[in-house]
């Protein structure tokens, strides 16, 4: 055959295999008869069968004997990974094999280049039903890929047998973290055994960790701690349902109708995104999601009936379901592929081979389903090293700690059963323990963090995971110790949310209303002490949610609703600074070298690079309540940021994935290590060297600080600047949406000291500059999909102009007062600005006396009562008494590394955009320790000692060193002398 009649007969046979016609699209589904490129040696037969299939109606059948092989001709459309593109995915070789009789080897797997082996792989053959394979090229095959590879050889193992082949993919591109290794190719993605996703990606390592020591005699303690653990699960998860002969039938019949189906992951998918629409026609799918919640309602029905028949009837239908479960790979030691994010759809899986945990084990088929349970919810993870436990990735307490319970209270044997739950209560007791860096969990602050921020959202998760665990084992002898840690975070989410909704700058990549706290984990975690049930939880649980299913109980047992909390809070590893009187909560937030600004995704949070510009944010209820709805919102304008007002069509992100520790997304970090807060007396500031990344207009810096007196707050901006010629730089009062659906248009300008009330009855003094007031229809952007968006709102700013250099501000606000109150506050506002420049912004109040520095620069300070110098950056805050002052101190340098981070730089010394996950030389490293200097005029002798400071006379001075890690304020107390 000439090369020209072949390619045209490869042509031909890829229109009729239905292959995709881009390059490196190409999938077999043998939907149409037997592809002419197929090509089984003498001794074997291939054909087309309706059997089974993994998508439409037919496969491909390969009967073999000892080490026949079937060839596959035709470009397998590998392509060379281009480290210079934007796309990280790389080619991948996947296929779906169902196996009728386990045999003890492996097919060989190889590709061909004119005659020639390139590159291969083996498959593990030992196992009965469907498995697949994700196989990468570069990294998992053994030899090297080379484009043009122009035949794939499956060689059979040592023995004849029957195997099904269906979805083959010779190329398809994949994220390189997402490929799996499991029983049948243990060798793929190694890396991801340690890499960050190692919890979703890692079964095969953590199912073959799993140790049972020799099993002693349970105590009457572990024996009741056990029944106890059982019963609350069960209770917590069951749901009675009415049983009847029609629903029984109905049930029987839909496993008939799912048995005609694949059971999937959304997660394939992956491989979905280049198929035709006639392709997609022939998926034929059942997310595993709905099939686990279809089992368990089968777990509802047994559990809710004592009818012998019924009860049978309902097992059948329950194992035939598990069967088939099993025959479509979801079995022990099968990875469908890819792993990532599991946990999130089998969660009712594990729940119903729980609630059928007695006929499963009567009929001898409970090891085969616990076996399964342990190893998609990754419970080998509980025998983690203690050396090698750095926090807890909360992916793992939100989706695969429920399951992990779940497989440890399925063993046949009670005493093996104790030895799990007792390895559950020391992995949680261990890895709840403060987490170093911006590494995964919880930090002393109450900050719990997931992709190397203080993140909200995903805290919410992790509560609604673990709490229930802790209520399982609480006021048992398996409660898990470091209770006081999980409290501290779950107190703090009711701190920087009010009620429900946290404050806008903490959404992450979901600026929006649809997260919230929960009220019931706070409830379970009242339970989850050894003995008792905690107060402050359960009071916390009455306020938040009075009419809520534990209400009446706590009510019963003497405990009221607390009052809303009042006073200031600093959360430095969330450069976080907050405030809070009455029923409102004032917020805000900066960014820096090691926390990143904003979490934007292809289709989330697209316009929110200036989410932490130094937000400030007023929230009484819900958001809406407090001003922010996301359609019509003006992403440039984020009250308290000091950013430039582009076009909203221009700041659209433009994504990329930046390396292969990262997915599609942008995380963009400072240069500056100065941002954060700092508490005295139930007062705080703020502070922050706002310097934009370089991938947007990294001459754009100011200096920002805030003080918070009660319910006023003292904004200041000095050295404001930025090389933009075309849009003005402003720095946004406030944004509010009104409710009004008719309101005439407002435009007004004015200078010099102006007083603004807005819509949410905060009261505005800005002292000089443009002043901008605007009131109508306001036209944005959706936030996830960037179609148009318009609604009514007002919003205030001090416009600096285009290319402004050492602009600054000053505004006041009285946050909620009364009538009279803010007549007070135009006459007199009770402060006073003692300098505003590049080294600092010093604030005193003349109510409070308190006074607040936000020290800048390292150095002296000029004409000031109480400070002459200062060795490092920080921001202090001094109250006189009597004959004492007290005083908080912050270095606000988390310090996680010293000196820079040449990596994040190109050869002109220029930042350049990198991944947070990259990171790896630092951000998992605690906080160095640093000693700073602070000189006091006066003399003064610590009045409490503590072995983080210690002080000299010197002259007329005192001489303070304070160690300080992690920005955490210190307290001090300085009696005079």
């Amino acid at each position: 055959m000439t090369g020209k009649n072949f390619i045209k007969k490869l042509l031909i046979t890829a229109l009729f295999t239905q292959t995709v016609a881009a390059y490196g699209n190409t999938i077999y589904q043998f939907e149409k008869g037997m592809p002419d490129n197929f090509i089984a040696s003498k001794t074997s037969k291939i054909g087309i069968t309706d059997e089974k299939s993994k998508d439409g109606n037919y496969s491909l059948k390969w009967n073999f004997n000892n080490k026949d092989t079937l060839k596959i001709k035709g470009n397998t459309e590998y392509t060379v990974f281009n480290k210079a593109g934007k796309e990280k995915a790389r080619s991948s070789f996947a296929m779906w094999v169902y196996n009728k009789k386990a045999i003890n080897d492996k097919m060989k797997v190889e590709f061909k280049k004119d005659g020639e082996t390139k590159c291969s792989f083996d498959v593990n053959m030992n196992f009965e039903g469907w498995r697949t394979m994700w196989v990468q090229y570069d990294r998992d095959m053994q030899g090297k890929a080379e484009e043009g590879m122009d035949e794939i050889i499956l060689t059979a193992p040592n023995s004849s047998g029957e195997i099904l082949i269906d979805q083959l993919y010779p190329s398809t591109l994949i994220d390189p973290r997402h490929n799996a290794r499991d029983e049948q190719v243990d060798f793929v993605n190694l890396n991801a055994d340690t890499a960050t996703n190692a919890h979703w990606m890692a079964l095969y390592k953590n199912y073959n960790r799993i140790e049972h020591k020799k099993a002693s005699k349970l105590t009457k303690n572990e024996q009741e701690g056990i029944k106890a653990i059982e019963k609350k699960f069960k209770d917590n998860i069951m749901k009675k349902v009415k049983v009847t002969p029609l629903l029984i039938e109905e049930n029987r019949k839909k496993l008939t109708e799912y048995k005609k189906t694949s059971l999937v992951t959304p997660q394939t998918s992956e491989l979905y995104r280049s198929f035709s629409e006639e392709q997609k026609s022939y998926l034929n799918n059942t997310q595993i999601l709905q099939y686990g919640k279809w089992m368990r309602e089968l777990g509802y029905m047994y559990n809710s009936t004592n009818n012998k028949e019924y009860q049978k009837e309902i097992y059948d239908i329950f194992q035939e379901g598990l069967n088939y479960l099993y025959e479509e790979g979801w079995i022990k030691g099968s990875c469908q592929g890819t792993i990532h994010h599991l946990g999130y759809q089998v969660r009712e899986l594990y729940q119903s081979i729980f609630l059928m945990k007695e006929p499963l084990q009567k009929s001898g088929n409970l090891k085969k389903a616990k076996d399964m349970v342990t190893w998609y919810s990754a419970m080998g993870i509980l025998y983690t090293p203690e050396n090698e436990i750095k926090g807890v990735n909360v992916d793992v307490l939100n989706t695969m700690l429920p399951g992990m319970l779940a497989a440890t209270l399925l063993n046949e044997d009670e005493k093996i059963e104790a030895q799990e739950i007792t390895q559950l209560k020391n992995y949680l007791s261990k890895s709840i323990e403060y987490a170093p860096g911006l590494l995964g969990g919880f930090k002393e602050d109450g900050a719990v963090f997931h992709h190397m921020q203080n993140y909200p959202a995903y805290a919410k998760g992790a509560f609604d995971g673990l709490t229930p665990i802790m209520y399982y084992l609480g006021n048992t002898n398996f409660a898990i110790e470091n209770f006081d840690i999980v409290k501290k975070a779950l107190l703090m989410t009711r701190v920087y949310s009010n009620k429900h909704n946290w404050l806008l700058t903490l959404s992450g990549r979901h600026p929006n209303d649809a997260f919230q706290i929960s009220d019931d984990v706070l409830a379970y975690a009242a339970y989850g002490q050894e003995k008792g049930v905690d107060k402050e939880l359960a009071e916390a649980y009455l306020r938040l949610a009075p009419e809520g299913k534990f209400a009446d109980e706590f009510r019963k047992m003497g405990f009221k609703a607390e009052d809303a909390p009042n006073g200031s809070w600093t959360m430095n590893m969330g450069s976080l600074q907050l405030q809070r009187r009455g029923e409102w909560l004032a917020g805000v937030k900066g960014f820096s070298r090691y926390l990143v600004g904003n979490e934007t995704y292809i289709k989330n949070n697209i316009f929110g690079r200036y989410m932490s510009y130094g937000t400030f944010q007023i929230l009484e209820k819900s958001l809406k309540d407090s001003g922010f709805v996301q359609e019509g919102w003006d992403w440039a304008h984020y009250p308290g940021t000091t950013a430039i007002a582009l076009p909203l069509e221009q700041m659209k992100a433009p994504i990329s994935q930046v390396d292969t520790y990262s997915g599609v997304e942008e995380m963009l970090l400072s240069d500056e290590t100065y941002s954060g807060g700092n508490s005295l007396d139930n007062n705080g500031m703020f502070a922050m060297k706002l310097h934009e990344n370089p991938k947007y207009n990294g001459s754009h810096r100011a200096r920002k600080s805030v003080f918070f007196f009660d319910n006023r707050a003292i904004l200041l901006g000095s050295n404001i600047e930025n090389n933009d010629i075309k849009n003005e730089t402003h720095t946004t009062l406030f944004q509010n949406y009104l409710e009004s659906e008719r309101i005439e248009k407002v435009n007004k300008k004015s200078s010099g000291t102006e007083y603004i009330c807005d819509s949410q009855n905060n009261l505005y003094k800005i002292k000089k500059g443009n002043i901008v007031y605007k009131k109508g229809i306001q036209k944005s952007y959706d936030q996830k999909i960037g179609t148009p968006t318009e609604n009514n709102y007002e919003i205030a700013y001090i416009n600096h102009g285009t290319n402004p250099k050492d602009a600054s501000y000053e505004y006041a606000i009285l946050i909620k007062g009364t009538s009279s109150e803010q007549e007070q506050f135009k006459k007199d506002s009770g402060y006073k600005v003692l300098q505003k420049d590049y080294n600092a912004h010093i604030v005193q109040d003349e109510i409070s006396k308190l006074r607040g520095y936000a020290l800048f620069e390292a150095g002296e300070i000029k004409n000031d009562n109480f400070i002459k110098s200062v060795d490092t950056p920080s921001m202090v805050l001094i109250i006189p008494e009597k004959d004492n002052i007290k005083l908080s101190f912050v270095d606000p340098d988390l310090r996680l590394y010293e000196g820079i981070d040449e990596t994040q730089y190109d050869k002109d010394g220029n930042m350049k955009e990198v991944s947070i996950y990259s990171r790896v030389k630092w951000n998992g490293n605690d906080s160095i320790p640093h000693v700073s200097t602070l000189v006091l005029k006066g003399k003064y002798e610590i009045v409490e000692k503590n072995e983080n400071i210690s002080s000299e006379i010197k002259n007329n001075e005192t001489i303070l060193k304070i160690t300080t890690v992690y920005a955490k304020p210190v307290e001090i107390i300085l009696k005079k002398i």
